[in-house]
């Protein structure tokens, strides 16, 4: 019998204490003070054992528009001041992750069940009454670390170019869904998710798409690639049943338990976590 993966996963339902943690960083998000627009004010979120550091400004650009997030803000992970996501969109995220698909597909898998770690944070402690943070074990510091160290000769070899380090991109992870929570489950100025029919609004959708729209071309490519002397094998509707979820549900692309375990067997299983059993 193989050991399972130190980052081998169980399926995630939501729960009461899962809501509860997001509510928890939505209000400490309402009471971060707000800058302008052109002079945001910065709340250090965490300091990264590298020296970086991941931080929201606030306001977020989506307070400008016509029709204003009030409370939107702009995840940032950097150091000296200068952003390493300044600019970053859902395409940058999802290239990054094609990118190490292309450069190991086992590694793809294992990063991918990372982020998904990120989204029902697996990950995460209170560090401080009110303050949940992406706080992973030093044994799992210890295999992104591995991992990050293989990826990056990777992305030098195949694509001739340094990327944002793993650890970075997990931590902007968790920002932008905590963001995305703030934007959608706030009323009269609290966290709102009293309609539980909306509880995977926010972080739970982004973060899953994040996840999914990648392993979806990822299938496309790798069937492209399996047929590649035989073009009339090649399956267009894996690319299309992307660009259908994406174009149907205003770019969130979801998959479903059953399909996301079976992408990313062994290392997401099916069953209860050990935090939730009763």
């Amino acid at each position: 019998m193989v050991e399972p993966d130190i980052i081998t996963t169980k399926i995630f339902r939501s729960n009461d204490d899962f809501i509860l943690k997001r509510a928890t960083r939505i209000a400490e998000a309402i009471a971060f003070e707000s800058g302008t627009i052109v002079k945001p004010k910065k709340h250090l979120i965490s300091n990264l054992p590298n020296g970086k550091q991941s931080y929201f400004f606030k306001p977020g650009k989506e307070t400008i528009r016509a029709n204003p997030n009030i409370h939107d803000m702009f995840p940032n992970v950097g150091s000296n001041n200068k952003s390493e996501t300044d600019g970053y969109t859902f395409e940058i995220v999802w290239e990054y992750l094609i990118q190490i698909s292309i450069i190991n597909q086992l590694t793809f898998k294992k990063v991918l069940v990372l982020i998904y770690r990120v989204c029902f944070l697996l990950d995460h402690q209170e560090i401080k009454k009110g303050k949940i943070r992406y706080a992973p074990s030093k044994e799992i510091l210890d295999y992104i670390s591995k991992l990050d160290f293989a990826l990056r000769d990777g992305f030098k070899d195949k694509f001739k170019k340094d990327e944002i380090g793993l650890l970075e991109f997990l931590h902007f992870i968790d920002l932008l869904g905590w963001n995305e929570d703030v934007k959608y489950h706030i009323t009269n100025f609290k966290p709102d998710f009293d309609d539980r029919t909306k509880k995977n609004v926010g972080r739970t959708n982004t973060i899953i798409s994040i996840i999914s729209v990648p392993l979806m071309i990822n299938d496309f490519l790798s069937n492209i690639i399996e047929n590649v002397n035989y073009i009339e094998k090649i399956n267009v509707r894996l690319i299309l049943s992307t660009m259908q979820k994406l174009s149907k549900s205003r770019g969130i692309c979801v998959l479903s338990h059953t399909e996301l375990q079976k992408y990313l067997n062994p290392y997401l299983e099916n069953g209860t976590p050990k935090q939730f059993q009763k």
